[in-house]
């Protein structure tokens, strides 16, 4: 009973009653046929204004996503009761996760789109708020600020999209817009499709948008978890699958999701290749997967893409929390830091070694299923089936060189892993095999994938100790200068207008305000002169008027 003494647990107990609910609720819908009902009526809609309602549409898709959110929740809230430790702000904290979860739950849960929209942008002030945990530190402060600003601008594109979805099709629950779209032929489905790419363009952290993520790292590593494994990012994958049928019927809408999803998900992972630092490395890889769940909603399937998100949510999350496990062991996230940790991290050792498999898309694990799920998806495009079959060799590599260099070498001195940490990472590792269970096999594709990944593990054992010192090297550690567009380019062109602002704002609109106060200030200076109180000076005046107007009328009556 010691154990669940302390005042971190009652949060522990709350974030457990809340999971529970929501379990509860999703898993009489898991496995079940979804089955859109709605009275959409016909084709003449006039304008129709922004509501807000509490009405669900929960499909066996959402469930899933659902649980697995509710899972990993409390996996990352029963962690955090030791991994935070004595943290001065832990109640807010943990306060935090239960908020970004029911976040999540809107997002996932929700038939009007408002609600929708109310759950994303929560979820967004979540994640800076718990990015930005430790404010004291710059890194916090400005990776925080910068994943706030640029998912809020992206978010602009949803706020558009759900404004046109309203005024198109009448109405802002999704239900009724899914069944109007499978009447008719979608209308304005080019224009809704790029607005929701730009959306979450920003939110998944896909090309050009994509830098926030590595760079929100000094958040707390459980958060990191819960961000990279079941809120935050994952909502984008789903929000595109579950209005696929709004939008897939446009080509220029497809081709730009195919495009951002192929540069992302190849790039993202020859990032990851050559990172230094185990939790950066793992956020690439996070940016890499989310784009191969984009391929699969690219070519229309995207009941591939929340599998391969479910199956990315369990490994994901058993690999960050093992990454804070090490860094507990070694006070840093730096691979320089680490090596030799197999002995000295046992349990972190063996669950990452599955949570690495998985990744590489190793069998019998659920990366190698949901893997090849999407490679079966995409085969009929073959340009982006040949760049998700070489991120998978990419990613083997990357897998390979990490695991290498966090457990490999010169053994440490022992570390006392706490049941709180241990046991989350135990669930989640059977949980990589576990989800495996009634996955589809695909027997070409399966041996052209483990293939693949069999040279990718050579290429990174390779790899593993190599500095990439090279221009080639230096090129992809620099991220192709990427981060030149938020760091240089954007100040400049905003300082630039800035500028121009304030000299407009100076010398043109002040301009009327301060032409007041002088003309105020002179009539003031004027009637002052003329309230002398000095009688002689009025007799004067009245005299010189008199006279004035007495001259006026006789050079009058003379001309005259």
């Amino acid at each position: 009973m010691k154990l669940l003494k302390g005042r971190r647990w009652p949060y522990v107990a709350l974030t457990a009653l809340v999971s529970g609910a929501v379990a509860w609720w999703a898993i009489p819908h898991v496995g079940t046929r979804t089955r859109v009902v709605g009275d959409y009526q016909g084709n003449d809609i006039g304008p129709v204004l922004p509501t807000l309602t509490l009405d669900a549409l929960v499909s066996s898709a959402s469930a899933q996503v659902m649980l697995l959110a509710a899972a990993v929740a409390f996996f990352v809230q029963l962690y955090s009761t030791k991994y935070m430790g004595d943290d001065p702000r832990f109640r807010s904290y943990a306060l935090l996760i239960v908020l970004f979860l029911l976040a999540m739950v809107a997002v996932v849960a929700a038939d009007n789109l408002f609600v929708l929209l109310i759950g994303w942008e929560v979820m967004g002030v979540c994640s800076y708020l718990l990015i930005g945990h430790h404010w004291e530190r710059d890194d916090a402060q400005s990776g925080a600020a910068k994943a706030l600003l640029v998912t809020r601008a992206a978010d602009i594109g949803l706020l558009l999209a759900i404004l046109i979805l309203g005024q198109t099709y009448g109405t802002y629950s999704i239900s009724e817009i899914l069944v109007a779209s499978g009447l008719e032929h979608p209308r304005n489905a080019t224009l809704i499709g790029l607005l929701l790419i730009v959306a979450v363009v920003g939110k998944s952290a896909q090309v050009p948008l994509q830098t926030w993520l590595p760079d929100a790292m000094p958040g707390p590593t459980p958060i990191t978890a819960l961000i990279h494994a079941a809120t935050m990012v994952a909502a984008g994958v789903f929000l595109l699958a579950r209005l696929l049928p709004v939008y897939a019927t446009s080509q220029v809408a497809m081709t730009t999701l195919a495009v951002v999803a192929a540069v992302t998900m190849l790039s993202a992972a020859l990032f990851a290749l050559v990172q230094t630092d185990l939790k950066r490395a793992l956020a690439w890889s996070t940016v890499s997967q989310l784009a191969i769940m984009f391929a699969a909603v690219a070519v229309a399937d995207g009941r591939v893409a929340v599998d391969h998100l479910m199956s990315h949510g369990a490994y994901k999350a058993l690999l960050f929390l093992g990454c804070g496990v090490v860094m507990h062991a070694v006070g840093s996230s730096a691979l320089s830091a680490m090596g030799g940790l197999r002995r000295a991290t046992p349990v972190a050792f063996w669950t990452m070694t599955v949570g690495f498999l998985a990744l590489a898309g190793i069998p019998p694990t659920v990366g190698f299923f949901t893997k090849d799920e999407v490679l079966e998806a995409v085969r009929g495009t073959p340009a982006l089936f040949g760049v998700v079959l070489l991120t998978s060799i990419v990613t083997a590599a990357y897998s390979t060189r990490l695991w290498a260099l966090t457990f490999l070498g010169e053994a440490k001195e022992k570390h006392q892993t706490p049941w709180v940490m241990w046991l989350p990472l135990a669930l989640l590792a059977l949980a990589s095999f576990a989800l495996s269970i009634g996955k589809p096999l695909h027997l070409g594709i399966g041996a052209l994938s483990t293939v693949a990944a069999v040279v990718g593990i050579g290429l990174g054992w390779l790899l593993r100790a190599r500095t990439f010192e090279s221009r080639a090297g230096r090129v992809l550690a620099g991220e192709f200068g990427y981060d030149r567009v938020f760091t240089r380019f954007i100040p400049a062109i905003a300082g630039w207008k800035a500028r121009t602002v304030v000299w407009a704002d100076d010398n043109l609109i002040d301009s009327y305000p301060r032409g007041s106060v002088h003309a105020a200030t002179g009539s003031s200076w004027l009637v002052d002169r003329l309230q002398s109180a000095k009688a002689q000076l009025y007799a004067t005046g009245i005299a010189v008027g008199v006279l004035a107007l007495v001259t006026y009328a006789l050079v009058r009556v003379v001309v005259s």
